[in-house]
């Protein structure tokens, strides 16, 4: 008969308990900014975390609130590049013609500026951190 490796087991389930929470917080915000039908998830988690000896209130976890992502990667700094490039100086320029490219609506200019002027900033740090 082969011998098989003692079974190791942790008596604290550390790992366990941080992945059902954060399920939790997923499930709980699914929930509360969707409105998905998964409150019978809920029940079954909170009881899992307590046979594991989750200390605190189930109920008590924070919601996620996940942000869309608006652009798929690198297309943001190629669409400023492009707006600069027709002659775009300002960064609510570049945001409201981005917006218009896009096809949404105006009321996403303020949103998607601040994205604007967020890659610009991350760009010309990278640039510098290479330069030197």
């Amino acid at each position: 008969m082969p011998r098989v490796a003692p079974i190791v087991r942790s008596t604290r389930y550390e790992h366990a308990i941080n992945t059902l929470v954060a399920k939790r917080s997923e499930i709980s915000g699914l929930i509360r900014f969707k409105g998905a039908d998964l409150a019978h998830q809920l029940v079954h988690i909170d009881a899992v975390l307590l046979i594991l000896g989750y200390k605190g209130d189930p109920s008590q976890i924070v919601p996620l609130r996940r942000k869309p992502n608006r652009f798929r990667k690198g297309e943001l700094y190629r669409l400023i590049l492009k707006c600069e490039a027709e002659g775009s100086k300002a960064n609510k320029e570049t945001a409201q013609r981005i917006v218009a490219v896009k096809g949404w609506e105006p009321s996403l200019v303020d949103r998607v500026r601040e994205c604007v002027n967020t890659a610009k900033v991350r760009r010309r740090r990278s640039c510098a951190v290479r330069h030197e």
